[in-house]
């Protein structure tokens, strides 16, 4: 099988644009061609880190103290959840993906660059039957970070409970394609309703939220083809914050859960079976305990904040808000 080479923009296009950079078209080799199975095997470890990435960025940044709102209160922050990919996940072993109709070229590596991995060293392959066809497989975007900006909008409600809302509006840009994300999350100070204990010198409250993330990038408009990115995640944590005059120290624990749906979209001009649509889909999960601890600034109404979350990648959470309790 044989796409056209401008193909390979479906595997790379978005996270050279996380990076700040767009590929050539005339730059991009033929990647999906051969056995379909064996295409979707390479892209799913290609894309893996990316994916894994975007769905913890979704449960970060939620909260910067455990102390609600009161009912007056209310706050519009902007963050940057900032996730760095394992060092581990910079490459994938090419050998432990059972491929059908590839195999690894002889005296090339196992070892090929993920998306987030390094703008050289990537393997070829040769095809099994014959040895007559290659496949150059794609290099990294060297990717050291992957940001998830998002606009968030928190206010107070009774019975010590706060309500927050998401949102990074959709957007267009023209001959690539589109983005966007919302979320909702509920904050309550339990420790307000248990007797005695309000009067311990610290907050803490319960936290849920759940956030989603669409993208669609174009590659072919008359043809409709597009790479479409789906991503969806829900926390739950048991926050605890203690303020002095203009500081709080904050932290969490508690479980993430995140999905991330990647499609190739559109009707696509395969050698040897001829037109095809829709011809890889697949999905990453996380799931799995998580723990943050930062501090905020505030003066006047302004608050800044900072926070490190652990987990299977760390993700360093950065932002300023108007603040009003």
């Amino acid at each position: 099988m044989k796409f056209i080479k401008s193909k390979l923009l479906v595997l790379v296009v978005l996270p050279i644009l996380i990076a700040g950079r767009i590929s050539a078209q005339e730059d991009v080799v033929a990647f999906l061609k051969g056995n379909l199975a064996d295409a979707q095997k390479l892209s799913k470890a290609y894309l893996e880190p990316f994916g894994k990435s975007l769905g913890m960025s979704l449960n970060s940044g939620w909260y910067n103290s455990a102390k609600p709102h009161g009912l007056l209160g209310f706050d519009i922050t902007f963050t940057v959840p900032i996730t760095i990919p394992a060092s581990s996940d910079k490459t994938f072993d090419v050998s432990k993906l059972n491929l059908e109709y590839w195999q690894i070229q002889s005296g090339q590596s196992n070892l090929s660059p993920t998306v987030t991995g390094k703008k050289s060293g990537a393997t070829v392959l040769t095809d099994k039957a014959t040895g007559s066809n290659t496949l150059n497989m794609p290099v990294g975007a060297n990717l050291q970070f992957i940001p998830a900006p998002v606009i968030q909008l928190a206010k107070g409600l009774p019975l010590h409970t706060e309500l927050v809302g998401r949102f990074f509006p959709t957007v267009n840009i023209s001959g690539v394609g589109n983005f966007g994300m919302w979320g909702v999350g509920i904050k309550n100070e339990f420790l307000e309703f248990i007797p005695f204990a309000k009067r311990i010198p610290i907050n803490a409250s319960v936290f849920f939220g759940y956030t989603q993330f669409r993208s669609s990038f174009d590659i072919s408009k008359p043809d409709k083809q597009k790479l479409d990115f789906k991503a969806s995640g829900y926390t739950v944590r048991l926050l605890v914050s203690k303020s002095i005059p203009v500081l709080t120290v904050y932290g969490g624990i508690g479980y993430n859960h995140s999905k991330t749906e990647v499609a190739l979209k559109g009707t696509y001009n395969v050698d040897e079976v001829g037109s095809i649509t829709n011809p890889v889909e697949f999905d990453f999960m996380n799931n799995g305990f998580t723990a943050n601890l930062g501090v905020r600034l505030k003066l006047a109404i302004l608050a800044f904040h900072f926070d490190y979350a652990l987990g299977d990648y760390g993700i360093f959470n950065a932002g300023v808000g108007i603040n009003f309790r």
